[in-house]
Protein backbone atom coordinates (compact mmCIF):
# COMPACT_ATOMS: atom_id res chain seq x y z
CA UNK A 1 0.00 0.00 0.00
CA UNK A 2 2.60 2.58 0.61
CA UNK A 3 3.95 1.70 -2.65
CA UNK A 4 1.08 2.45 -4.09
CA UNK A 5 0.69 5.78 -2.19
CA UNK A 6 4.11 6.68 -3.64
CA UNK A 7 3.50 5.86 -6.70
CA UNK A 8 0.47 8.45 -7.64
CA UNK A 9 2.38 11.48 -6.08
CA UNK A 10 5.06 10.92 -8.87
CA UNK A 11 2.94 10.24 -11.58
CA UNK A 12 0.90 13.74 -11.18
CA UNK A 13 4.90 15.23 -10.58
CA UNK A 14 5.58 13.50 -14.09
CA UNK A 15 2.11 14.51 -15.42
CA UNK A 16 3.08 18.42 -14.02
CA UNK A 17 6.70 18.59 -15.27
CA UNK A 18 4.94 17.54 -18.55
CA UNK A 19 2.63 20.39 -18.69
CA UNK A 20 5.06 22.49 -17.53
CA UNK A 21 7.39 21.77 -20.46
CA UNK A 22 4.77 21.98 -22.87
CA UNK A 23 3.32 25.55 -21.42
CA UNK A 24 4.90 28.16 -23.70
CA UNK A 25 7.85 31.17 -22.56
CA UNK A 26 6.18 33.29 -21.01
CA UNK A 27 7.49 37.62 -21.07
CA UNK A 28 7.02 39.45 -17.82
CA UNK A 29 4.54 41.48 -18.87
CA UNK A 30 5.13 44.35 -17.11
CA UNK A 31 8.48 44.86 -18.68
CA UNK A 32 7.39 44.15 -22.01
CA UNK A 33 4.61 47.02 -22.10
CA UNK A 34 7.58 49.65 -20.17
CA UNK A 35 9.61 48.78 -23.20
CA UNK A 36 6.88 49.30 -25.88
CA UNK A 37 5.66 52.84 -23.91
CA UNK A 38 9.05 53.49 -24.08
CA UNK A 39 9.19 52.47 -27.98
CA UNK A 40 6.49 54.36 -28.88
CA UNK A 41 6.94 57.63 -27.15
CA UNK A 42 10.23 57.76 -28.76
CA UNK A 43 8.66 56.92 -32.27
CA UNK A 44 5.83 60.09 -31.66
CA UNK A 45 8.98 61.86 -30.51
CA UNK A 46 11.02 61.29 -34.22
CA UNK A 47 7.52 61.90 -35.65
CA UNK A 48 7.49 65.27 -34.15
CA UNK A 49 11.30 66.39 -34.75
CA UNK A 50 10.61 65.08 -38.84
CA UNK A 51 7.54 67.42 -38.62
CA UNK A 52 8.86 70.30 -37.47
CA UNK A 53 11.76 69.96 -39.57
CA UNK A 54 10.02 69.27 -42.80
CA UNK A 55 8.02 72.22 -41.79
CA UNK A 56 11.04 74.71 -41.33
CA UNK A 57 12.58 73.20 -44.45
CA UNK A 58 9.34 74.56 -46.21
CA UNK A 59 8.89 77.87 -44.23
CA UNK A 60 12.19 79.15 -44.31
CA UNK A 61 13.83 79.27 -47.90
CA UNK A 62 17.37 78.67 -47.19
CA UNK A 63 16.69 76.14 -44.13
CA UNK A 64 18.17 72.42 -44.76
CA UNK A 65 17.23 70.88 -41.62
CA UNK A 66 17.92 66.77 -41.44
CA UNK A 67 15.16 65.42 -38.76
CA UNK A 68 17.14 62.51 -38.46
CA UNK A 69 20.39 63.45 -37.66
CA UNK A 70 18.76 66.23 -34.85
CA UNK A 71 16.45 63.39 -33.68
CA UNK A 72 19.72 60.81 -33.18
CA UNK A 73 21.47 63.70 -31.38
CA UNK A 74 18.27 64.98 -29.22
CA UNK A 75 18.29 60.61 -28.69
CA UNK A 76 22.00 60.60 -27.40
CA UNK A 77 21.46 63.04 -25.14
CA UNK A 78 18.45 61.86 -23.63
CA UNK A 79 20.26 58.27 -23.22
CA UNK A 80 23.16 59.57 -21.65
CA UNK A 81 21.53 61.72 -19.30
CA UNK A 82 18.63 58.26 -18.54
CA UNK A 83 21.86 56.81 -17.55
CA UNK A 84 23.01 59.39 -15.26
CA UNK A 85 20.02 59.25 -13.53
CA UNK A 86 19.80 55.22 -13.36
CA UNK A 87 23.44 55.42 -12.01
CA UNK A 88 23.82 57.91 -9.94
CA UNK A 89 20.45 59.60 -8.75
CA UNK A 90 18.33 56.37 -8.57
CA UNK A 91 21.10 54.30 -7.72
CA UNK A 92 21.39 56.54 -4.09
CA UNK A 93 17.40 56.13 -3.16
CA UNK A 94 16.86 52.36 -4.02
CA UNK A 95 13.55 52.28 -1.64
CA UNK A 96 11.68 54.90 -3.63
CA UNK A 97 13.01 54.13 -7.06
CA UNK A 98 14.08 50.65 -7.16
CA UNK A 99 12.56 49.16 -10.30
CA UNK A 100 13.87 51.96 -12.43
CA UNK A 101 18.03 51.77 -10.98
CA UNK A 102 18.16 48.41 -11.82
CA UNK A 103 20.03 47.81 -15.17
CA UNK A 104 17.89 46.00 -16.95
CA UNK A 105 15.40 49.16 -16.77
CA UNK A 106 18.11 51.05 -18.10
CA UNK A 107 18.73 48.25 -20.56
CA UNK A 108 15.21 48.29 -22.20
CA UNK A 109 15.11 51.98 -22.45
CA UNK A 110 18.14 52.25 -23.93
CA UNK A 111 17.09 50.06 -26.47
CA UNK A 112 14.31 51.78 -27.29
CA UNK A 113 16.07 54.52 -28.04
CA UNK A 114 18.45 53.24 -29.93
CA UNK A 115 15.47 51.42 -32.16
CA UNK A 116 14.11 54.94 -32.69
CA UNK A 117 18.05 56.18 -34.02
CA UNK A 118 17.65 53.24 -36.46
CA UNK A 119 14.01 53.64 -37.44
CA UNK A 120 15.29 57.77 -38.19
CA UNK A 121 17.84 56.39 -40.27
CA UNK A 122 15.36 54.40 -41.65
CA UNK A 123 13.45 56.68 -42.38
CA UNK A 124 15.87 58.90 -43.85
CA UNK A 125 16.90 56.38 -46.69
CA UNK A 126 13.70 55.13 -47.40
CA UNK A 127 12.82 59.00 -48.05
CA UNK A 128 16.21 59.90 -49.99
CA UNK A 129 15.54 56.73 -52.26
CA UNK A 130 11.80 58.19 -53.03
CA UNK A 131 13.27 61.87 -54.36
CA UNK A 132 16.02 60.43 -56.07
CA UNK A 133 13.04 58.02 -57.53
CA UNK A 134 10.92 60.84 -58.51
CA UNK A 135 13.56 62.77 -59.74
CA UNK A 136 14.38 60.31 -62.92
CA UNK A 137 11.72 61.42 -65.73
CA UNK A 138 10.59 59.48 -68.38
CA UNK A 139 11.28 61.08 -71.52
CA UNK A 140 9.47 60.28 -74.90
CA UNK A 141 11.18 61.52 -77.99
CA UNK A 142 9.07 62.79 -80.14
CA UNK A 143 10.55 63.51 -83.43
CA UNK A 144 14.53 61.98 -84.55
CA UNK A 145 14.47 65.50 -86.92
CA UNK A 146 13.71 67.97 -84.47
CA UNK A 147 15.50 66.16 -81.52
CA UNK A 148 12.64 67.39 -79.09
CA UNK A 149 11.44 65.38 -75.97
CA UNK A 150 8.31 65.26 -73.95
CA UNK A 151 8.82 64.97 -70.38
CA UNK A 152 5.89 62.70 -69.08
Amino acid sequence: MIAADSAKPAATLREQTLWQRRSPLRFHSTDMTNFLFDLFSNLALLAMVLAACHLCNRLIPGASLNGSHIFAALASVALLLDAALTFLVFADSQNRYGQFSTSTAFFERGCAYLLAIIAAFTWRRVARGAKVGAGKALVVHTSPYSKSNLPM
